[in-house]
């Protein structure tokens, strides 16, 4: 299931790559098509149908992939989401530690192997202090 989801996540991210390069690359083309349709105006010339229908068809398809990059972009956000609080109650379900607890547990272990380390030295100078006494 896991692995679904990370292909189904993965596919998506590399869909909406290409569709912001192909929205990119319609900009451009309708940049170009907008600055040589200024320039044949200001030399008197009118746009041929065919360049006004193209120039129509790349605003529309541009439009049309923009909406449909906002419609991935939410999809990826709520299936983010999902997947995030399906984590969290499985975890819950599991009895598994939060980060938090964790960091609780080994901020405990610091201060346990230190006091050991303290202890270790206290006893090492008694040690030491009954080893003269003895001799």
């Amino acid at each position: 299931m896991v692995d679904f989801i990370d292909r189904a996540i993965l596919i998506g991210l590399g869909l909406e790559k290409k569709l912001k390069e192909l929205v990119t690359e319609l900009e451009k083309k309708g940049r170009e098509s907008k600055e040589k349709a200024d320039t044949s105006r200001q030399g008197g010339e009118e746009l041929s149908p065919a360049q006004q229908l193209e120039n129509v068809i790349v605003e529309d398809v541009t439009k049309t992939l923009k909406d449909l990059l906002m419609v991935l972009k939410e999809g990826k956000e709520k299936l983010t989401g999902v997947i995030s609080s399906s984590t969290e109650e499985l975890a819950e379900r599991l009895n598994l530690a939060t980060r938090e607890e964790l960091e609780v547990v080994k901020e405990m272990a610091q201060l346990a192997r230190e006091k050991v380390d303290e202890l270790e030295k206290k006893l090492e100078t008694l040690e030491k202090k009954a080893k003269k006494h003895m001799d």
